[in-house]
């Protein structure tokens, strides 16, 4: 018989069922072809949430730990032998190219953002393969661009290997829009209204009358003018964007940057046409950051994380609220019930604490 026990300072509770599985197998407690509880009875003994169960029973099959077949339940899997002649030969078609990059000057640190970044932009462009057809294994995010995205993605991952977050950046008013028309799961949202000082609920409201959306915290971020070393145009406010002669790096219109550039500007009695933006608008964080590093610009709207990856400084101006946005009719959807876990877990917390001028205090709070 299968006991579980959960512990409320443990962890997630979907790993904490996982992980008693395994083990329980490994001591021969449980043996190959041994049933196992439904999800609903599983649910039902440890009083927790159908969702919460089939998601541990979900990795747990994609590790080859239990197997189902229909009509004939659950049941721990015969041990298989695991060889690694696969990754080898992956390892010896990455290993060269990697060589040669560090070889030619490029540090460590940056090879591995090039490797995630491609990653990622595969994940978001590529159809699911056979494997993967199952449209709940992956989760499209389309929305404003933010770096805790990608470590979302891979404490998604970690938890389940089925689960892949595939996010665009498409600005925060587009990635709402493709949630409200189904062809995004979820919206990764940071828009300010003026009138009522507050984020992104009031314009949800608007947008979506009905109440269909809903709101979970991402995180509370710093939003500032991103500058070279030593800050040598003496940048300190949205005003000073009007100067002549200083070149801004513009995100798209309907960006959350881009909302809060025009509240800024407005302060001061001024427009967005009333600067001098390049002609490209550009969509995410870095690549403002990298048109500063790179002198195509003098200054640019972003985070602070931006600012200190490429080596620039920063002005603060703002601390904003950054949300995930998805369709209440999802709210029993299991890749939402391991989203919502993975967000309130402390291990994803202490990930974004490390990046600069990010708060995860509030990280997982419905609004």
């Amino acid at each position: 018989m299968l006991l579980i026990e959960l512990t409320a300072s443990a962890g997630p509770i979907y790993q904490q069922i996982v992980a008693q599985v395994k083990a329980a197998r490994t001591r021969g407690e449980l043996q190959p072809g041994e049933r196992l509880p439904t999800v609903h009875e599983l649910a039902a003994q440890l009083g927790v949430n159908r969702n919460t169960v089939a998601h541990a029973y979900r990795a747990l099959h994609a590790e080859g730990v239990i197997v189902s077949r229909p009509g004939r339940g659950t049941h721990v899997a015969e041990p298989a032998a695991a060889g690694a002649a696969g990754h080898d030969r992956l390892r010896r078609r990455i290993e060269p190219a990697i060589r040669d990059a560090l070889a030619s000057g490029v540090t460590p640190r940056v090879v591995e953002a090039l490797i995630e970044q491609a990653i990622q932009q595969w994940q978001a462009h590529a159809p699911p393969s056979r494997a993967t057809a199952d449209p709940e294994q992956r989760v499209r995010c389309l929305g404003s661009h933010d770096f805790c995205l990608d470590l979302l993605a891979r404490r998604l991952r970690a938890a389940d290997p089925r689960l892949r977050l595939a996010w665009t950046p498409v600005g925060s008013t587009a990635g709402l829009l493709a949630v409200g028309h189904g062809t995004a799961d979820l919206a990764g949202v940071h828009l300010f209204d003026p009138t009522t000082g507050d984020y992104n609920r009031p314009i949800v409201n608007r947008m979506f009358p009905q109440g269909e959306i809903r709101l979970v915290t991402l995180v509370h971020r710093e939003q500032g003018l991103i500058v070279r070393r030593g800050n040598p145009l003496d940048l300190q406010q949205a005003g000073d964007l009007a100067r002549p002669g200083v070149r801004f790096a513009s995100r798209q219109a309907g960006s959350g940057t881009r909302v809060l550039l025009d509240h800024l500007l407005a302060l001061d009695g001024l427009t967005f046409a009333q600067i001098n933006p390049p002609a490209r608008e550009l969509t995410t964080h870095l690549a403002v950051a990298a048109a500063v590093a790179g002198g195509a610009a003098d200054t640019g709207l972003g985070v602070r994380a931006a600012a200190q990856a490429l080596d620039l400084d920063f002005v603060p101006l703002a601390v904003e609220r950054y949300d995930l946005a998805f369709r209440r009719a999802n709210e029993d959807a299991p890749w939402l019930a391991a989203l919502l876990e993975t967000l309130a877990s402390p291990v994803f917390r202490a990930d974004v604490e490390r990046l600069a001028g990010y708060d995860a205090s509030r990280t997982a709070w419905m609004n």
